[in-house]
């Protein structure tokens, strides 16, 4: 099993080089941000970093590059909440970022393969930040084809906390179809104290 990780660390350095890519990832990064198991805390990634600036910094970086690995990139975006404290400024660098990624047309149209895994470890992501503001964002991934990602947003609008979810997901409750996203949705509502319709 310890071989794995190992590959993707080789297979992202090559990738990365191949790429010419700007963001540069030492191998004790790869390491961190390879692992299949855990997410690595923000002890371990601001050790190999150097320091929490710097581990903010890079995982900014990996976050906004379409030529990362998309396994790398999806752990750099599940790590960023570790850097802003709750309640978290929009103004933050690890907000900025997510919301960044969130709203760029390639990943909020998404449909398929990876670009729809990133966009929803974005969408969680946001959820654990709780930023009431959010809600806009999060709010049209409701009616996203993937069951997956309309869950995904309803666990994240429950979240945020914002009461201005509700009507939304009132609405997507009445329409939707599968039992996994309904039990979220219903979740949602519970949360912010409202009863399913």
């Amino acid at each position: 099993m310890k071989k794995l990780p190992l590959a993707l660390a080789v297979l992202v350095g090559l990738v990365v080089s191949a790429a010419g890519n700007t963001v540069m990832l030492s191998t004790r990064v790869q390491d961190a941000l390879t692992q299949l198991d855990a997410l690595p805390s923000s002890a371990q990634l601001n050790s190999v970093h150097g320091s929490a600036q710097a581990a903010l910094d890079n995982l900014r970086d990996i976050a906004g590059d379409d030529t990362i690995d998309p396994g790398v990139k999806i752990r750099a975006v599940r790590a960023l909440p570790q850097y802003c404290d709750l309640p978290c400024s929009p103004t933050h660098e690890a907000h900025v970022a997510l919301t960044t990624l969130v709203t760029t047309p390639r990943f909020r149209d998404a449909r398929s393969g990876s670009d729809v895994l990133i966009l929803r470890a974005g969408i969680e992501s946001l959820g654990v930040l709780r930023v009431p503001e959010d809600v806009d964002l999060l709010v049209p991934q409701l009616s996203h084809p993937s069951r997956d990602l309309r869950a995904a947003a309803a666990h994240a609008l429950r979240d945020l906390g914002n009461p201005a979810a509700i009507d939304a997901l009132r609405a997507r409750f009445v329409e939707e179809q599968v039992p996994q996203v309904s039990l979220a949705i219903s979740d949602a509502l519970r949360v912010l104290g409202q009863p399913n319709p």
